[in-house]
């Protein structure tokens, strides 16, 4: 008789473990799928981040006249004369 009082022990204490391995199952599964589910939000957030941080495309505006960019100067100074107008043409010709 004593041996079979251990045995259902036994027995009975292997089902409370099977119980407790599936009931710690079923909570992981769902532990599992909120993390999936937190993953995927935070996946679809940081795209939205990249599409607001990533530039736009310029738009090419015309500018108004006068505003464009003057001519090349001779020199590098701050002298007002153009580019090949320089007074060394005009010293060449009255050597």
């Amino acid at each position: 008789m004593k041996f079979l009082r251990k045995f259902w022990n036994w027995l009975l204490g292997q089902t409370t473990i099977d119980e407790k391995v599936i009931a710690k199952t079923a909570e992981v599964k769902k532990e599992v799928a909120e993390a999936k589910a937190a993953i995927n939000t935070a996946i679809k957030e940081s795209k939205d981040v990249v599409t607001v941080i990533k530039p736009k495309k310029k738009r090419n505006y015309s500018k108004p006249k006068g505003s464009g960019s003057s001519p090349k100067l001779a020199g590098s100074g701050s002298s007002p004369r153009l580019a090949g107008s320089g007074t060394s043409s005009k010293l060449a010709g009255k050597k």
